[in-house]
């Protein structure tokens, strides 16, 4: 089981506790096993549109989906059923401005019940225009609904040493049971925790455990580095460091420099003359000296010919112009 799966799982076991049969936030149904879609219905005053005029609608259905990037990226939540607020449109709620890795679950599904009873809205940077002005010019009618929605929860607290504590909670997914530290320091509970297969350390969600994207094999945030070309992730064994920048490079961004024989990354490669940027730069101010073995003349010229035989400007015999040299490491 993966660090998503264990996610997943823990979410749903804290969602069933959180939300108990006759509170006003209840899953109707969920998708997979463990449960990646969830169907949530909110029993609290919201607005729809009817004529033109917000009228109360007591009753909404949402379609919160945990997409392969969770916990990373934030899920992908839309409404099923209408509602006139200024941070919901057909389809999608908007919540990527404030979500963490270490926020659970449940807390989010509580955080779009309270956006729907207009307990949280914000006109600064809306998805309905319309609703924003319309809620900026009747702001003491809100909320619509004042309800109290939210699961009790309690904040981590490390010590000093990073060691779990008691009342700390998970990072992950919010649990308060068995709260030890990854190796970063997070706090996570034991269904977080995974060893991660490069480093064999302790590693959680939140440090960004995925795959090598080349050989698929699973890491760390800290084992797996992206590409600055693709950024595609890829663990120490399938990238290398680009001679002239120095940053990560996985092997489908990697070239040799056809001058220096150096492994650098696309973007310091100059594909036209196939070499890198650093003896791109080092050989176009250079001039090549040559010896005229006729004549003995001494000629200094450019970089161009190098590797070619031209006539001598002096005896018009040939002249060899020596293979440039790369620059020293």
């Amino acid at each position: 089981m993966n660090v998503r799966e264990k996610r997943l799982r823990a979410d749903h076991d804290r969602i069933q506790n959180a939300f108990p049969i006759g509170s006003p936030i209840e899953v109707v149904k969920v998708f997979g096993e463990p449960p990646e879609k969830y169907h949530i219905r909110y029993r609290v005053k919201g607005l729809v549109l009817q004529a033109g005029t917000p009228v109360e609608r007591l009753e909404h259905l949402v379609e919160v989906y945990l997409t392969q990037s969770y916990p990373r990226m934030a899920p992908q939540c839309r409404m099923l059923t209408p509602v006139f607020h200024p941070n919901i449109a057909p389809h999608a709620i908007c919540i990527g401005d404030h979500w963490a890795a270490g926020e659970s679950l449940a807390d989010l599904i509580v955080r779009i019940g309270e956006m729907i009873s207009f307990q949280s809205y914000n006109t600064k940077s809306p998805l309905n225009g319309d609703a924003a002005r319309w809620a900026d010019l009747n702001s003491t009618q809100l909320p619509v609904d004042a309800t109290h929605l939210h699961a009790e929860r309690i904040e981590a607290t490390l010590s000093a040493d990073g060691k779990g504590v008691d009342g700390a909670i998970c990072e992950n997914c919010g649990s308060r049971q068995g709260i030890a530290s990854c190796h970063a320091g997070h706090a996570a509970c034991p269904s977080c925790l995974m060893e991660c297969p490069l480093c064999h350390k302790q590693a959680c969600a939140k440090c960004g455990f995925g795959a090598c994207g080349v050989c698929g094999g699973q890491g760390c945030g800290t084992c797996l580095s992206k590409c600055a070309n693709c950024d595609r992730p890829s663990c120490e064994k399938h990238r290398v460091a680009c001679f002239v920048c120095g940053k990560a490079a996985c092997p489908d961004c990697e070239v040799e420099c056809g001058v220096c024989g150096k492994k650098v990354c696309l973007k310091d490669y100059v594909a036209d003359k196939s070499r890198c940027r650093r003896c791109a730069g080092h050989i176009t101010a250079m001039r090549v000296k040559s010896v005229c073995a006729s004549c003995g003349g001494v000629f200094s010229v450019p970089h161009r010919l190098a590797g070619k035989s031209i006539p001598c400007p002096r005896c018009h015999a040939s002249l060899r112009i020596p293979e440039v040299k790369p620059p020293a490491s």
